[in-house]
């Protein structure tokens, strides 16, 4: 799932931008979750209420309060939201540099030129997603990988065990193996209903791994081979037996 935000007062642009995504999305097999907005402030506001995107197009003159501004107001609360500047004044594009934006698209702008903005920072954000996505109870969430300690599967449903208010979702392991695969991380399968975050590992013996933390999980005998060889090979990562 991607979170992007758009923010114009243009109304008739605002919505062009949204159907542009929603082709784009279809075109690469993306889930995206569009919020929009038409001026500054609100989306500043919905960003300081916890809203979190993974790009933002931002238009530059803005009545209440604009682009500029409110992109500076957002970098403060977020570091790695990709933002765009959307705008028909190319005088502000050397401004725009304090807030670190992944691109600039001049208005009027063609298909072309905005598939090709799009396709450059989903590529971008792939490449440096460290968040596992997904949908529960109708909710769209995005947990930091770094602070998740282990998925346990119970039943039918999975929970995410992390350093802040656990989760829940409905996808077995192998799913979730996979994707975290596809994003790069690291993480031991440890059971058939424990997949754990060897970063959060301490130390670990024959019959279970004991996390930072203290919490003490099962080693399967199936898993132990496989867990051997992997955690062997991390000694630089300060992970020790017992």
């Amino acid at each position: 799932m991607l979170e992007v935000g758009i923010c114009d007062d243009d109304r008739f642009l605002l919505r062009e931008m949204e159907e542009r995504l929603k082709r784009l999305g279809v075109k690469h097999e993306v889930d995206i979750c569009i919020e929009t907005y038409t001026d500054g402030e609100d989306i500043v506001k919905a960003v300081n209420e916890g809203k979190r995107f993974d790009i933002i197009y931002m238009d530059i003159e803005m009545k209440r309060l604009n682009g500029l501004a409110a992109a500076q107001k957002i970098r403060e609360l977020d570091l790695t939201v990709q933002i765009i500047f959307v705008s028909s004044f190319e005088k502000y594009m050397k401004k725009t540099f304090k807030v670190a934006p992944i691109g600039f698209i001049d208005k009027p702008f063609s298909e072309k030129v905005f598939a090709g903005e799009f396709e450059h920072v989903l590529r971008h954000v792939r490449k440096g997603d460290k968040y596992y996505r997904f949908r529960f109870a109708k909710e769209n969430y995005k947990v930091p990988v770094k602070d998740v300690m282990y998925f346990e599967r119970k039943y039918r449903v999975t929970e995410i065990i992390w350093t802040g208010e656990n989760y829940k979702l409905y996808r077995d392991l192998e799913t979730i193996e996979k994707d975290l695969k596809d994003i790069n991380t690291n993480f031991i399968r440890i059971h058939k209903s424990f997949l754990v975050n060897y970063q959060h590992i301490a130390r670990f013996s024959s019959y279970f791994v004991e996390l930072q933390n203290g919490i003490c999980l099962p080693v399967s005998r199936s898993r132990k081979p496989e867990l051997e060889m992997i955690l062997q090979n991390m000694e630089d990562r300060n992970v020790s037996r017992v």
